[in-house]
């Protein structure tokens, strides 16, 4: 019996990436691609963390009282 593998067409921003790291060669560009995708993914959770803070209306003493662990239920 033969393994066969579905998968879904490539997204267009999987496509893009494709393109760019199928003609890395060098360590140096490899690296400088990683620390680029670690920075997006950095900014993109960033981002979602500031959304949640300000749907929340989270404050500094809601961090410093969550941080104390006042606020932590016993099991």
């Amino acid at each position: 019996m033969k393994n066969v593998i579905k998968s879904k067409p490539l997204t267009k921003a999987q496509v893009m990436v494709w393109q760019v790291v199928k003609d890395i060669e060098s360590e140096q560009d490899l690296n400088e691609l990683r620390d680029l995708l670690i920075d997006f993914n950095r900014t993109k959770m960033q981002q979602h963390l500031d959304k949640i803070v300000d749907e929340k209306g989270y404050t500094e003493v809601d961090f410093e009282r969550m941080l104390s662990g006042h606020d932590r239920k016993s099991r």
